[in-house]
């Protein structure tokens, strides 16, 4: 009887570890509890690139912090308008590859997204055809401007998929895509360049990383549980 009490309390130890680790495990898609897009919770990652006319190289580039301006729909499609956050971590150009690292960038704008033949409240599920027709973001970084915007010339275009996850209260939906970005850039007011077409990903924006202690604490709670176990078992 005593080790069934035993096994019992090492298998809500080991319930509370899961519990606890799986604060920190990330999701393939973007979760969420309306059918609204872009989603608020998702990011569109770039990767990085080396820009040889500037001598720098951009890693961690993301767009996101999608914030709706307004959102309509015109001859079947929807158009959205959003504040959004381009940010990137900045590298000197070491023949092509990134060198010594010269900060963090973060330029604030605005994107139009459109997303073909999607009506929501009539369609709202589906892949749909996406068009970025348009954004702007600007910003400083150690005294020096820098700008990107929308190449007129070649259309950023790709697809998003929102479908649901569970079909019981409450509702979600889950929500992945890719868009084939063309940007040009302007460093310190001068014109405009074409950027290196890049392919982005929607992805979940990143979880906060735990705090250092974290397993610390998970490795005590179940050391203790183990303990009182233990302590109970002679006892008896």
């Amino acid at each position: 009887m005593r080790n069934v009490r035993s096994k019992t309390v090492l298998r809500a130890a080991v319930l509370s570890v899961m519990a606890l680790t799986s604060l920190t495990v990330s999701q393939a898609e973007v979760i969420q509890s309306t059918v609204e897009l872009p989603p608020v919770g998702g990011a569109y990652t770039l990767g990085g690139v080396c820009l040889s006319t500037l001598g720098r190289c951009t890693q961690n580039a993301t767009v996101s912090g999608f914030d709706i301006i307004s959102r309509s729909v015109v001859n079947g499609d929807e158009v959205v308008e959003v504040n959004a956050t381009y940010s990137a971590d900045i590298f000197m150009s070491n023949g092509g590859v990134p060198g010594a690292f010269l900060g963090h960038l973060s330029l604030l704008g605005t994107a139009n997204f459109t997303y073909v033949d999607r009506d929501p409240s009539v369609q709202p599920l589906g892949t749909f055809e996406t068009k970025l027709t348009d954004f702007l973001f600007q910003g400083t970084l150690n005294g020096n401007t820098f700008e990107v915007k929308q190449d007129p010339a070649n259309p950023s275009t790709g697809s998003t998929t929102i479908l649901p996850v569970s079909f019981v209260q409450p509702i979600t939906y889950a929500v992945s895509g890719s868009l084939e970005i063309f940007a040009l850039y302007s460093f310190n007011g001068a014109p405009f360049m074409p950027a290196p077409p890049r392919t982005a990903g929607l992805d979940p924006i990143p979880e906060p990383v735990p705090e250092p202690g974290l397993g610390v604490v998970t490795g005590s709670i179940v050391m203790a549980v183990i303990g009182v176990a233990s302590r109970r078992r002679r006892v008896r």
